[in-house]
């Protein structure tokens, strides 16, 4: 089984959770009456020239990381076999 770390550097996911982040982003913004920020892609990663949201995105990437990283241990300690 692929790894749920090795799947965030796959580039269709990788494609998706930037996507789905900054539609969050802009909803936030939308929701709280300010013009949401124009990100620019580099690479694969969406970049804010504002601080503020390229904070939030960064923290928001390390959280999945993090999380991956959880479900890659606990996979591995439960010590179930893929079918």
């Amino acid at each position: 089984m692929t790894s749920y770390t090795e799947m965030l550097e796959q580039p269709q996911i990788k494609k998706k959770i930037e996507s789905s982040l900054g539609g969050h982003i802009m909803t936030a913004y939308l929701n709280a009456g300010f013009n949401p920020p124009v990100p620019t892609l580099n690479g694969e990663q969406f970049v804010y020239n504002d601080p503020k949201p390229e904070k939030y995105a960064k923290l928001r990437r390390e959280g999945m990381k993090l999380f991956a990283e959880i479900l890659d241990e606990i996979h591995q300690n439960s010590g179930v076999e893929d079918a």
